[in-house]
């Protein structure tokens, strides 16, 4: 990182294979300019990087416990009194008490984030000669100490081939992904299991007013107004303010719905944001060669008591009434007999059984008494009883919903098989405000992406 070479970590090849095309992932649109430094970069002018364009700058805390970074004091303080918003970053050392270099970052920014700070950041790229077996325990801690302490979870910065090679590729997916990969590529090229980057350390010899010699530059994945819902502590639902790591989905008092069911009905998919991918995300596949509007996400079955994997479909209704609710299942990928979909309607929670194989279309799942408003759904999770051992596929795709009782918004009661969504999304869920790549991520717009990537210190 920082303008250097990372430790341990040579330059990627700029070849791919055909596993590492298939974690590709472009950008959700605009991005933002931003910067690492560390002491190699002396004297910064920061008024004059802000006039560039840098809107934000990750500075080193530290490599471990080992070394403490002489500018980091200086570069976080005249970085904020230049209205550039900042993190801290610490180089991670496997060798070294995790817990110990933990608390050394956290008391170099005062023990918790301010509202304008940047979540900090392990940067994950030494080994110390230990296996990954070794490492995971101790990032992992490292991570776990941090995340109690400020009450959100860091960002974790690595490149595809030390991550799935050196750390042996586990899902810490719960933290955001700093990626790293030197190319002029525009979609880098991640570590699995993420399916998203929130931002992309692109260059090491980025040339930025107000600092001599090279830097490292960077990418927010979104737009300025996403990157500032990113800041600061962890949002408290409930507080009327849709604050970082709240979203539509888990904060709908602060966040406002995700999108609302008309009176007639409407389509909820796959992409909409009233669809909730969950568990571990390098399971969930997302496929562009099928399903009802060209594309579909699906997961292996498993017998295992517990889900791994699932898909919700949350269902915010404009008026109450009696709907008929079916899913789209298409025969190149469904391949589950016995896919257990979990609906709640009202007070009342249904379990429907569901051949995905019966029908290459729609198939109904039955007539439910919905209120109006929201905290209704349907669920559907990968333990259908089906072994892993058998491949069996199980498709999350499109649900359609139609009123069928007489209702101001129904007009014959023959309700609709075109949407019927509010205007402002006709093909499903209206987007919600909310954080970028994020935000969650998910809304992971990362599922439906392309991909590429590197890093160094």
């Amino acid at each position: 990182m920082v303008g250097c070479a990372a430790e341990g970590q040579s330059p990627e090849p700029t070849t791919t294979s055909t596993l590492e095309q298939d974690a590709t992932v472009c950008g959700v649109g605009p991005t933002v300019k931003g910067i690492d430094v560390s002491y190699y970069q002396g004297t910064i002018n920061w008024s004059s990087v802000k006039a560039d364009g840098v809107q934000y700058a990750f500075i080193r805390v530290s490599d471990g416990t080992g070394f403490i970074d002489p500018k980091f004091e200086t570069y976080w303080s005249q970085s904020r009194a230049a209205g550039v918003l900042h993190g801290a970053y610490q180089f991670f050392r496997p060798g070294q008490d995790p817990i110990a270099q933990a608390d050394l970052l956290l008391s170099k920014i005062g023990g918790k984030l301010a509202a304008d700070d940047l979540p900090p950041v392990v940067d994950v790229e030494a080994s110390d000669g230990l296996t990954a077996a070794q490492i995971q325990p101790k990032l992992k801690q490292w991570i776990d100490h941090v995340t109690a302490a400020l009450g959100r979870p860091p960002i974790i910065y690595t490149g595809f081939y030390f991550w799935r090679d050196s750390v042996g590729a586990p899902d810490y997916t719960s933290s955001p992904l700093w990626h790293a990969q030197y190319t002029t590529a525009t979609c880098p090229n991640i570590a699995p299991p993420w399916a998203d980057w929130h931002f992309w350390q692109f260059t090491s010899s980025g040339a930025v007013a107000g600092i001599s010699g090279n830097v490292d530059v960077d990418r927010w994945n979104g737009d300025m107004t996403a990157l500032k819902a990113f800041l600061g502590p962890a949002g408290s639902c409930g507080d009327g303010t849709c604050g970082a790591g709240e979203s539509s989905l888990s904060c709908e008092a602060d966040c406002g719905p995700c999108g609302t069911i008309a009176a007639a009905g409407g389509v909820i998919d796959d992409g909409d944001a009233c669809f909730e991918p969950g568990g571990p995300l390098a399971s969930m596949r997302n496929v562009a060669d099928a399903g009802e509007d060209g594309d579909l996400v699906w997961t292996h079955t498993t017998d295992d008591v517990a889900e791994a994997n699932f898909g919700a479909w949350h269902l915010i209704f404009e008026e109450a009434g009696r709907y008929k609710l079916e899913v789209y299942t298409d025969a190149k990928y469904a391949q589950s007999k016995q896919a257990k979909y979990v609906v709640e309607a009202g007070a009342a929670s249904q379990d429907v059984m569901l051949d995905q194989t019966a029908s290459d279309g729609w198939q109904t799942l039955g007539e439910f008494d919905f209120d109006q408003g929201g905290s209704q759904w349907i669920r559907l999770g990968d333990n259908t009883g089906e072994p892993l051992a058998s491949n069996v596929q199980l498709v999350f795709d499109a649900v359609r919903v139609t009123r069928i009782d007489t209702g101001s918004g129904s007009g014959d009661g023959s309700g609709s098989d075109d949407g019927g969504m509010s205007p402002s999304d006709p093909g499903g869920c209206s987007a919600a405000s909310g954080s970028s790549a994020g935000s969650l991520a998910f809304v992971l717009v990362g599922l439906v992406a392309g991909l590429r990537r590197r890093r160094s210190e």
